[in-house]
C-alpha cells in the first residue's frame, strides 16, 4: 500500500468526494516524508520525494476463484512547488505511481495526478480559491493516486479525469457568520471499460457556518450537481440532477474534533422511466487526541455514487475507525478498518466491503523513512461473481531528495 501525501496542496471540491473519507484514507497511509523544502528564487519552495515498495498481492485480478498472485515493484515519485506572497498562495504537485508485476502475465501500469491550486486573500472578509485536477488512472488498485470510496468499489476502472473548481469565501476569521460558495465542472472518461459510461457535469455548493460559542459552529450546506452521460447501447439513460440538503454542527479543540452533517439527498433522472431517488444523507467525523503522539478517528457517511453499468446509482453507507500512534520520535504505526455497504439501485446486487490496513514507519534518517505493512480486502456480494478476497503486504522506503 505505501504512502501518500496526506495534505494535498489543493482542496478537493466540496461535492466531488466526501471530505471525511479523504481524512480516513489519509489515516490509513503514511505521511509525506518530513523534509525541509528546497528554497528557489522568488519565494518558491520545491519538495521532491520518491518511494519504492516491494509488494506481494495474492489476487491481482479481484477474482472470486482461480486467484493469480504476484510480486510487484512500485515506484512513486512526487514533486511539489509552493509559493506564498502573504496575500496569495500557489501550489503545483505532480504524482506518479508506476508498478511492475514481477511474476505474472500482466502489463505494468502508470498512474498520474496533477494538482494545481491558487488562493487569494483579497480582503479580511473576502477570499477566492481556484483548483485544477487531472488524473490518468491505469491500475486496478488505485489507492496511491486516487484514495476515494468510488475507487474502493470499482477497483478495476481505468479513466482520465479533469476537474476545475472555484471557491469564494465571505467572512473574516473569528466572525460570527461565514459563507462559502463553490462552482466547478468534472469530466471523467473511461479507458477500455465496456460497460462504464463516460460522464461530465457541473456542480456547486453553498456552506453557511454560524458560531454559537467558542469553537462550536452550526452548519448548513446545499450541494447540487448536474450529471450527463455518454450513452452506450443497452444501458439505461442516467442523466440526472442531484441535490443534497444538510445541516449540522462542528467543534474543534486541541483534544477533540467533532463534525456532523445530516439531511436528505435527492436524485432526479431525466428519463421518466427511472424512479427518482431520495434517501437520508450524513457525514460524521470524530477525532480524539488525548496525547500529542496518538489520535483515534471515527467516521460514518452515506453517499450516492455513480454506476458504471445497469444500476441507476450506488447507495453507499460506510463506517471506519483509524488509530495513529508515535511510539518514539522515529517509530510510528497506523491501523484502520472501514466497512462499506453498497446497494446498486435498480438491480439485486449488494456488496459488503471490509478493508483492514496496518503499517509501521521507521524514520531511519531525516530524509529517509522505512516502512512495512499489510492490508486485507474482503468483498461479499449477492451475486457470487462480484465476491472476492484480496490480501497484500509491502516493505519499502520513502526518501526526500
Amino acid at each position: 500500500m505505501g504512502s501518500l501525501i496526506v495534505s494535498s496542496p489543493v482542496k478537493r471540491p466540496v461535492n466531488s468526494l466526501p471530505l471525511l473519507f479523504a481524512l480516513t484514507a489519509g489515516l490509513a497511509i503514511s505521511p509525506f516524508v518530513s523534509a525541509e523544502p528546497i528554497a528557489l528564487p522568488a519565494g518558491v519552495t520545491f519538495t521532491p520525494s520518491v518511494g519504492v515498495d516491494l509488494r506481494y498481492d495474492d489476487n491481482i485480478d479481484n477474482a472470486p476463484f482461480n486467484e493469480v498472485e504476484s510480486w510487484l515493484m512500485v515506484a512513486t515519485p512526487r514533486l511539489l512547488l509552493e509559493a506564498d506572497t502573504g496575500i496569495s498562495q500557489y501550489s503545483l504537485q505532480y504524482s506518479l505511481s508506476h508498478g511492475d508485476y514481477l511474476n505474472a502475465d500482466r502489463d505494468s501500469y502508470t498512474d498520474q495526478e496533477l494538482l494545481a491550486g491558487a488562493n487569494w486573500d483579497l480582503h479580511p472578509r473576502h477570499g477566492v480559491e481556484v483548483n485544477l485536477v487531472f488524473r490518468d488512472i491505469q491500475q486496478e488498485f488505485n489507492d496511491r493516486v486516487a484514495p476515494d470510496l468510488e475507487s474502493l468499489i470499482f477497483e478495476r476502472d481505468r479513466y482520465i479525469e479533469k476537474d476545475f473548481s472555484t471557491t469564494y469565501r465571505f467572512g473574516a476569521d473569528g466572525a460570527r457568520g461565514r459563507l462559502e460558495f463553490t462552482i466547478g465542472h468534472n469530466d471523467r472518461n473511461y479507458i477500455e471499460e465496456l460497460r462504464a459510461q463516460d460522464r461530465r457535469g457541473a456542480y456547486g455548493s453553498g456552506l453557511f457556518r454560524f458560531n454559537i460559542a467558542g469553537e462550536t459552529n452550526l452548519l448548513a450546506r446545499l450541494d447540487a450537481r448536474d450529471i450527463d452521460y455518454r450513452r452506450l447501447p443497452g444501458l439505461p439513460i442516467l442523466d440526472s440532477r442531484e441535490v443534497n440538503y444538510l445541516v449540522g454542527a462542528e467543534r474543534e479543540t486541541p483534544v477533540l474534533t467533532l463534525s456532523l452533517l445530516a439531511g436528505l439527498g435527492t436524485r432526479m433522472f431525466d428519463d421518466p422511466a427511472e424512479d427518482d431517488f431520495t434517501r437520508p444523507r450524513w457525514e460524521f467525523l470524530a477525532a480524539w487526541r488525548p496525547l500529542e503522539i496518538t489520535e483515534l478517528t471515527l467516521t460514518s457517511d452515506r453517499v450516492a455514487l455513480e454506476s458504471r453499468g445497469l444500476a441507476r446509482l450506488i447507495d453507499a453507507r460506510s463506517a471506519s475507525v483509524a488509530w495513529r500512534h508515535e511510539w518514539t520520535e522515529t517509530i510510528s504505526t497506523q491501523l484502520s478498518f472501514r466497512y462499506t455497504d453498497a446497494d446498486f439501485e435498480g438491480t439485486d446486487l449488494t456488496e459488503n466491503i471490509r478493508r483492514t490496513f496496518g503499517s509501521v514507519d521507521y524514520r531511519f534518517l531525516e530524509w529517509l523513512t522505512l516502512r512495512a505493512g499489510v492490508s486485507a480486502l474482503n468483498q461479499d456480494a449477492t451475486q457470487p461473481v462480484f465476491a472476492y478476497d484480496r490480501n497484500q503486504a509491502f516493505i519499502g522506503f520513502e526518501a526526500s531528495l
